[in-house]
């Protein structure tokens, strides 16, 4: 490729701010969620159960 032109790597995005306020209620309504309460107690069963080695 010789040139570029103006379309040829995308948009920028226009907003990329984030409100706190929305964001703090979303995380929220997800840790109230019935699946979540779900979780924290199979979580809870778990504790003695030896980690996975995951390669990294």
């Amino acid at each position: 490729m010789t040139t570029l032109q103006a379309g040829d790597l995308g948009k920028s995005v226009a907003g990329t701010t984030v409100d706190n306020a929305q964001l703090r209620d979303v995380n929220e309504a997800v840790r109230n969620h019935p699946i979540e309460s779900v979780g924290r107690k199979l979580r809870g069963y778990m504790t003695d159960m030896k980690r996975i080695a995951v390669a990294g």
